[in-house]
């Protein structure tokens, strides 16, 4: 639960730009009077919150009374000179990292906006994935992420969907979480849709080719987001609406029975080992592609004792593999 300085923080976050409090109300999910409480003590800290009229409603707004004079063409070269340089390249993103910092403080009226980094990369932390990984640290985009999640805003992103055949379309949701899930890291965000289906949506970092802050507050949570219960009955990285199925496996090798007592499952594994140390894993899990494909590459090192059906697709798997091969 979020503390008193928590949420003052948050508040503070949010009058970046005017609103109301019925605005701050819905975007705090509180009440009125617990928002005017939140301003009065804003008002105490001397931080520059002003309130003024528009429309017969009364706006609050945290703005020191000095602007910061800033050269706006210098800002526009900087900008220019930032699109030049690569998302990927480590000299480059430090650079635009430079740039970024410049900018924000050039533009930046409220001493309090001067916010340490979102991230940092130690170059002496090496982040290996493998030949197959599909991650790429992209930390200027992973810096504004983190940025609008904790201050609460919606982001504007342009996506390239891997499942739409590369279709790239530009969405407004409420950014939720990063996680990195099997060496992937993937935005966990709420869209449109979420009011009435209470689905959170998963956007691969990778394939966000641009994010924009909106000042447009996100949602509010009824309940802090769970990974645990977003990624319960999956394998791997596939989110998949599929009923979840018992799946049960004998383990023969010791390899494979140390990977399955070190590994974490939503819901738990159920592990039993009778007195001669055989090892039985039942999974509560999605049969999703990446199960699968994995279920396939071990197949020697253990046995399918249910369900059937999941025995009976992976012999046909072997036998047309088997059949491929002789080919």
């Amino acid at each position: 639960m979020a503390t008193g300085y928590e949420k003052i923080n948050k508040i503070k976050s949010k009058l970046r730009v005017p609103m109301t409090v019925m605005m701050l109300a819905d975007a705090m999910d509180c009440g009125p009077r617990t928002i005017f409480r939140h301003l009065n003590a804003l008002e105490q800290e001397n931080c520059g919150l002003h309130k003024f009229k528009k429309d017969g409603e009364t706006f609050y707004v945290i703005q020191t009374e000095q602007k910061v004079d800033f050269n706006q063409k210098i800002v526009k070269q900087l900008e220019k000179l930032k699109k030049t340089m690569s998302d990927t390249t480590p000299l480059d993103l430090k650079n635009r990292k430079l740039i970024d910092s410049v900018i924000s403080s050039m533009q930046t009226t409220d001493p309090d906006g001067f916010k340490a980094e979102a991230i940092t990369l130690d170059p002496n932390y090496i982040m290996d994935y493998g030949p197959f990984c599909d991650h790429k640290a992209q930390e200027t985009k992973v810096s504004k992420l983190l940025m609008a999640i904790r201050d609460g805003f919606k982001i504007r992103i342009t996506y390239t969907s891997t499942n739409e055949d590369g279709e790239k379309k530009t969405v407004e949701v409420s950014p939720i979480k990063l996680v990195m899930r099997v060496d992937t890291l993937y935005l966990i965000a709420a869209d449109e849709s979420y009011a009435e289906t209470h689905v959170f949506k998963n956007y691969l970092v990778e394939n966000i080719q641009n994010v924009v802050q909106t000042n447009v507050s996100a949602i509010s949570l009824k309940t802090p987001f769970e990974v645990e219960e977003h990624y319960k009955y999956l394998f791997g990285k596939y989110v998949s609406s599929e009923d979840p199925q018992t799946v049960s496996l004998q383990i023969k090798s010791g390899w494979l029975k140390t990977q399955f007592l070190k590994s974490r499952f939503s819901p738990l594994a159920e592990i039993n080992e009778d007195k001669d140390g055989n090892m039985t894993v039942t999974l509560k899990l999605r049969l999703t592609p990446d199960f699968k494909t994995w279920l396939f590459g071990v197949l020697p090192d253990l046995k399918i004792l249910k369900p059937e059906s999941l025995k009976t697709e992976m012999i046909e798997k072997l036998k047309s593999t088997l059949k491929d091969m002789k080919a």
